[in-house]
């Protein structure tokens, strides 16, 4: 039954922080907000990687570090060993180990109350397409002195009934009907014994009104991370039946006798066929687009996303909702060591569906693509950056060269590359109103593909939920860079002099390369959970501490 194929496609689609003060002695971050006085303290394993799990209060201080950096530059040496002009290490977003695993989803999808409205409204549309295109079975009856057979039954004319729906806790979807008409004409031949065997055949016309549905559908969360219908109950009522054979010739009228014995029977067998039919298709056809969800979604060099659910779909007041992990692996290998914060849920029933997005999503996927080591690129296809690396330049442009004559003399009409990939895992938070971002990367600058020096660049980002948008249910965002300090500079080769005016300039050009880069992948978004013609409209994205609200109206076209 496309009703219940319906629903299970809804069910399943879909101010700045306060300025802190940093200290570390090595294994242990001590985090003091300046405004409310609170100390926390985190712990580093010994090889300084983050402990798993992660509970919210610890998560809370991920992504509001600002970086404390030691400004003491040195001269670089002239024995040609390498010598640090920066002293000061990048802050890592390390936190405390938690004893007990998390069982808060990273994504939530929700249907409320307007949305199974909806839902039940093209359930309805659908359902009346089925019941105009289905085939009607013949059947026969043999009891003791009557025997009936059926066949070539047609549906002459159907309006549909009113559905309405309700949820039935915990995990159950119910449906019922008024009203509606249907006429059924078919051939009939029916044998009845008075004394003797009579047989008679002709043809009838039944007319139905008022047909009374009570559905029931059952979810569960399969073996493969998916919702299920496990099961369809199905009750069917005919309010109004009236029945009257045609044809039958001489022997007819005997027969018409019978009329209310056999429309009683004719009665009965049609509210089965209809339940059987109903409960049929929502197994087969309910089931088969289920299995369709996209639970585990392909990016890019063999990360993958996992959507799957995470327990069974569940009432929630008014609502339905379908909690999903959310986690991206390494080809399908879940060992994420840090787990999801609990949502925060705001209302939507303005809206028909919702998706609840931890920030936990984003952080898996940055945790996987650094311990893979996706998380970096050359810097040598921007033109700008092009320019600024040339050991040679005229005289009213600006070049490294310019800056340290030891490259000009050393490496004449030679174009440098910069290499940057991320020292850390990059840690991101949603909070009210914006995003936070906090990155720190080793970049590292060559001359014919000889090292010349590298350094780290601990950096601030920041999102404002204005510049997040939805469309095709994909998720696009736009990048500010608060802040750029970099840090231990380290030089591969004697005689360059001091360096500390390159990398500032070297930072401040490549500023604004970086931003285009963030953004240029921003716009490439961030798959949410999907179906085939289902569109999503008037969204509306909020942002709360560690949950990113897309509330939206739902527009299905598969019709």
């Amino acid at each position: 039954m496309r009703l219940v194929l319906f629903f299970a496609l809804f069910l399943t689609s879909v101010g700045a922080s306060s300025m802190r003060k940093v200290s570390s002695n090595g294994t242990t971050n001590e985090f003091i907000d300046v405004n409310d006085e609170n100390l926390v303290r985190v712990s580093l394993n010994e090889d300084g990687s983050t402990p798993i799990p992660l509970s919210d209060d610890d998560f809370a201080e991920l992504s509001n570090l600002h970086s404390h950096v030691n400004e003491n530059s040195l001269a670089a040496g002239n024995n040609g060993q390498e010598e640090q002009l920066h002293t000061a290490e990048p802050i890592k977003p390390n936190i405390r180990a938690r004893n007990a695993a998390s069982t808060n989803p990273g994504t939530l999808l929700r249907l409320t109350k307007k949305g199974l409205d909806y839902g039940t409204e093209i359930g309805s549309r659908l359902l009346e397409t089925f019941v105009r295109t289905m085939a009607i079975p013949d059947f026969e009856s043999d009891e003791r002195s009557l025997r009936s057979r059926v066949r070539n039954l047609k549906l002459t004319q159907f309006s549909m009934p009113v559905l309405t729906n309700r949820l039935i806790s915990p995990s159950s979807l119910g449906f019922k009907s008024n009203g509606g008409s249907a006429a059924i004409r078919g051939d009939f031949q029916v044998k009845k014994k008075i004394l003797f065997w009579i047989s008679v055949s002709g043809w009838f016309e039944a007319s139905i009104s008022n047909l009374g549905l009570d559905i029931q559908m059952q979810l569960v969360n399969n073996a493969l991370g998916k919702p299920q219908i496990s099961k369809v109950s199905c009750r069917a009522d005919i309010g109004n039946f009236s029945f009257k054979i045609h044809g039958g010739g001489i022997a007819g009228w005997v027969v018409n006798l019978f009329r209310g014995m056999i429309g009683k029977k004719l009665k009965s067998k049609v509210q089965e066929l209809v339940c059987k039919k109903i409960e049929q298709y929502g197994m087969e056809r309910g089931n088969s687009f289920i299995s369709n969800m996209a639970t585990d979604v392909r990016l890019f060099d063999g990360l993958r996303l996992d959507y799957g659910l995470t327990g069974a779909p569940n009432v929630h007041g008014v609502s339905f909702d379908l909690p999903l992990k959310g986690e991206t692996t390494i080809n399908g290998k879940s060992d994420t060591p840090f787990q999801p914060n609990a949502l925060q849920l705001p209302p939507t029933d303005t809206k028909m569906a919702a998706v609840f997005l931890s920030d936990y999503v984003i952080n898996s996927f940055l945790y996987q693509a650094h311990k893979a080591g996706l998380s970096q690129f050359q810097l040598d296809k921007s033109r700008k950056v092009v320019e600024f690396l040339r050991s040679n330049c005229d005289q009213k442009d600006i070049c490294i060269g310019r800056l340290i004559p030891a490259l000009e003399a050393k490496y004449p009409n030679t174009t440098g590359s910069l290499h940057i990939k991320t020292s850390t895992q990059p840690a991101m938070q949603f909070m009210p109103g914006q995003v936070n971002l906090i990155a720190d990367v080793v970049a590292e600058l060559k001359f014919a593909n000889t090292p010349i020096f590298s350094f780290n660049v601990h950096g601030n980002f920041d999102v404002k939920s204005i510049e997040i948008a939805s469309a095709n249910s994909i998720i696009t965002a736009k990048a500010t860079i608060n802040d750029l300090k970099v840090t231990n500079v380290q030089t591969m080769v004697p005689d360059l002099g001091p360096v500390g005016d390159v990398i500032a300039s070297l930072v401040q050009v490549g500023k604004p390369i970086a931003e285009v880069f963030l953004n240029d992948l921003g716009q490439k978004g961030f798959l949410l959970p999907s179906w085939r013609g289902l569109q999503l409209k008037n969204i509306d994205i909020s942002l709360f501490s560690h949950t990113l609200s897309i509330a939206c109206d739902m527009l299905y076209t598969n019709i």
